[in-house]
């Protein structure tokens, strides 16, 4: 028969390995918020569409977005710059991405 010492005692056990698996899962969301990976897709206006030098392809390491654009504008020039979080959808874009530290 359990008594409510017993009870009690389970029920503490379980509290702190509920707080540490907490911690535990913290941790990696802190992880990969630090390593999120983005793709900055930088165009020039000036140049045709179909031509190979309208877009260019960049991938970085960032905190956000804007971090990832303000790593790569001055490779940019003068192009317009957007940032997309690197996931399966742009998986043929990373192949040509150039690494930007």
């Amino acid at each position: 028969m359990t008594t409510t010492v017993d009870t009690q005692i389970d029920l503490f056990v379980w509290a702190q390995d509920l707080e540490r698996e907490n911690k535990r899962i913290a941790e990696i969301n802190a992880q990969r918020v630090r390593n999120r990976g983005y793709l900055v897709f930088a165009t020039d206006p000036s140049k045709g569409v179909d031509s190979a030098e309208y877009q260019q392809v960049y991938a970085t390491e960032a905190r956000t977005p804007n971090q990832a654009i303000a790593k790569v504008r001055p490779l940019a020039e003068d192009r317009r710059v957007l940032a997309f979080l690197s996931t399966g959808k742009y998986w043929g874009e990373v192949v040509d991405a150039r690494w930007v530290g």
